[in-house]
């Protein structure tokens, strides 16, 4: 009997302590799990969402109205060839912190990169706004960025707006933005051009253009998945 007293408790300290453990395990299960979502939708360079990160939000704003700019660096190609690869990443980090500030209070807001140097801000809206977000993120880079070796780069930027409505599709609000982009950068870049919404958003190729491609593919994977 005394032996069975001296057990009892002992059985109970260790059910004690598998239960703790095992809950130790599950909850470090779940931080990973939402650390591995959080990596596949982020950019590694810059912090920002990437494509993924882009369509998730997107997919998020769909019921409502929202503007969505798009923009790439002018010759973004020349600062990799005159000063080098970390010359450029300098100058995309310091671009996606300017970014992100612009939207920083913005509930909902998403800043991504494509790759390269697209990047796109998208924010909710009751009112159509793109115009002047896309002025502000010309504003926003205007200021030299200072890169390794202490070389301060003036930095200009190329940008297309376009403010969506409720239930249209995602491609071809960027579609949009995309062609207002290359209005802007037929004009001499280092400005914003918006899309004109009574004209209709365009249609997507079938063979969409490259910086469209891997997110259509994306939003399959993500259709299927679900």
């Amino acid at each position: 009997m005394k032996a069975t007293k001296v057990l009892l408790p002992t059985l109970g300290v260790v059910s004690l302590v598998g239960h703790v453990w095992a809950a130790r395990v599950a909850r470090s299960q779940r931080v990973q799990l939402v650390r591995a979502r959080r990596d596949a939708a982020t950019d590694p360079l810059t912090g920002l969402s990437n494509r993924i990160g882009l369509y998730e939000a997107l997919s998020d704003l769909s019921a409502g109205s929202y503007d969505l700019v798009l923009l790439d660096v002018d010759g973004f190609k020349k600062i990799n060839d005159a000063f080098g690869h970390d010359a450029g990443d300098a100058v995309l980090v310091e671009a996606a912190g300017r970014l992100t500030a612009v939207l920083d209070e913005v509930d909902g807001a998403c800043v991504a990169r494509l790759g390269g140097d697209e990047m796109v801000l998208v924010c909710p809206s009751p009112a159509p706004i793109a115009g002047m977000l896309g002025a502000e993120v010309v504003r926003a880079l205007a200021a030299p960025i200072t890169v390794p070796g202490g070389r301060e780069l003036a930095v200009r930027a190329s940008v297309g707006a376009v403010s969506a409505m409720a239930g249209d599709d995602p491609l071809r609000v960027m579609k949009a933005a995309d062609i207002a982009l290359y209005k802007a950068k037929a004009a001499g870049g280092d400005r914003a051009a918006e899309y004109d919404r009574a004209a209709g958003l365009p249609q997507v190729e079938a063979r969409p253009v490259v910086r469209l491609r891997a997110m259509a593919g994306t939003a399959r994977v993500l259709g299927g998945a679900a």
